[in-house]
């Protein structure tokens, strides 16, 4: 743990980084500290840089890292106004630096983007009224777009499919399959974020061998600009509801504002379930934010699947891992291409046979 502190007109606080077993200690109390100001905790946080008064030891400020994300972002009331954020701001950069991050990303209140700027972050999307998302180094996404233009591909009608692919299934090789039907060229984007079930690398592989015998799909790996749901802050919003609207709608503007027009995307193609409501709220988002008049940057138009089922059940990522867990194997052999199935048998199968063996 680390403690530095700071004394001045307006503050009167210490600087501490926690993290493993200090971390644990603290939790509780950083907890309650954040639901005090109306804010939930974030359980993927690793490191919280604290500022705790020297009066009496209470925390006053916190700021948080998950990887190269930074949440849970608070100052208690007394204290606004005062220098005290920018100096935990600081610390909070300095800490994600050092762990070797080349860039961080926060996401914020739209009202309260002012104060982010402060800390050397500047804004990537507004979504009016909600959620800012914001990047401190400046020049890695123009980077990331000039490496992404290289891959541009001509043609009349540029598609795209964003996956998690958790693992890639069939449901994911027909979407795939149907989008390179009806566009020349099609860009399939995964989710980069190694907190599922099977690693990113693992995932990436599985859709490289899955759709490696269709000629017009251009596989892109994962990156910082394609938002995960799974890595979006909770901590200042109310509900699950607003979590995965404000998700989507980050997700679409990042998508239209940056990535479509660097590869010359004008649709992007997504499975539908009528009977899942997440889904069909996640569509509606998506489609809002990539069609109507928002932003300067052209419409992207979105092409909703039907998915495919078997059994007369949808295929799904999490109908694999439900039977993965539960050892059905040869119920995964339909739902999933046959690279998949090998991997699953190699990597869980044998594994379980280890098991039975030594039981």
């Amino acid at each position: 743990m680390l403690s530095l502190a700071t004394r001045s007109l307006f503050t009167d606080a210490k600087l501490r980084v926690v993290n493993g077993m200090d971390l644990k200690f603290l939790w509780l109390d950083i907890e309650r500290f954040l639901l005090e100001n109306e804010l939930k905790i974030d359980r993927a946080i690793k490191k919280f840089v604290l500022a705790t008064s020297l009066d009496d030891g209470r925390i006053v400020a916190s700021a948080g890292l998950d990887e190269n994300v930074i949440k849970c972002v608070c100052v208690d009331k007394k204290y606004r106004g005062t220098e005290l954020s920018l100096k935990v701001g600081t610390e909070i950069v300095k800490q994600g630096l050092e762990a070797r991050y080349d860039d961080l990303f926060l996401y914020t209140k739209q009202e309260n983007s002012k104060k982010f700027r402060g800390w050397g972050f500047s804004p990537l999307v507004e979504i009016p009224g909600a959620v800012t998302f914001m990047e401190y180094n400046r020049n890695r996404l123009s980077d990331y777009l000039e490496n992404l233009s290289r891959k541009k591909k001509e043609g009349g009608r540029v598609g795209s499919v964003v996956m998690n692919a958790n693992p890639f299934t069939n449901g994911h090789r027909y979407l795939v399959e149907r989008a390179c039907r009806e566009c020349d060229w099609v860009h399939v984007f995964l989710v980069k974020e190694d907190v599922s079930y099977f690693s990113y690398q693992d995932r990436l592989n599985l859709v490289r061998e899955g759709l490696c015998d269709i000629a017009n799909v251009i596989i892109h790996e994962g990156s910082d600009y394609i938002v995960s749901h799974v890595t979006f802050p909770q901590y200042f919003l109310k509900d699950d509801d607003q979590v995965n609207q404000q998700a989507s709608a980050v997700d679409a503007l990042m998508f239209r504002q940056y990535i479509g027009p660097a590869l010359g995307i004008t649709v992007r193609y997504v499975g539908t379930e009528p009977l899942d409501k997440t889904t069909r709220m996640y569509n509606r988002v998506l489609k809002k934010y990539l069609s109507e008049s928002l932003c300067v940057q052209k419409s992207i138009q979105l092409e909703e699947i039907v998915r495919i089922k078997c059994d007369g059940k949808v295929v799904s990522a999490s109908r694999v891992r439900e039977l993965i867990k539960e050892h059905q194997y040869e119920s995964v052999r339909s739902l999933v291409p046959c690279s998949t199935f090998a991997f699953i048998k190699q990597n869980f199968m044998s594994s379980d046979k280890k098991k039975d063996a030594s039981s």
